[in-house]
């Protein structure tokens, strides 16, 4: 992307553009885990006399929660924390 198509990214599509980088980078990190921890099991199960899973065997925290889901503010929320945040630096 162009410094000047940047430049003119308003705030919402800046917003889908990090979204979509962060969910890309999240995935890869989950899935190089989850490769790992297969791996784990396999290597261990050889050992053991039960049969051990790998999400017994190492569970992920993104396995058992639920994201909490923040919504984006309103334009209004923007502007009134911008004026806010003006207030208090003019002070």
């Amino acid at each position: 992307m162009s410094y000047d198509d940047f430049c003119r990214l308003t705030r919402e599509e800046f917003q889908h553009i990090y979204d979509a980088y962060q969910e890309r980078q999240e995935s890869e990190y989950r899935i190089e885990w989850e490769r790992m921890r297969m791996l784990a099991a396999i290597v261990i199960q050889s050992h053991c006399k039960k049969k051990i899973t790998p999400q017994k065997l190492l569970p992920f925290p993104w396995e058992s929660k639920k994201k909490a889901d923040h919504p984006m503010p309103t334009a209004e929320e923007d502007k009134a924390r911008l004026e806010s945040l003006l207030k208090r630096i003019n002070k």
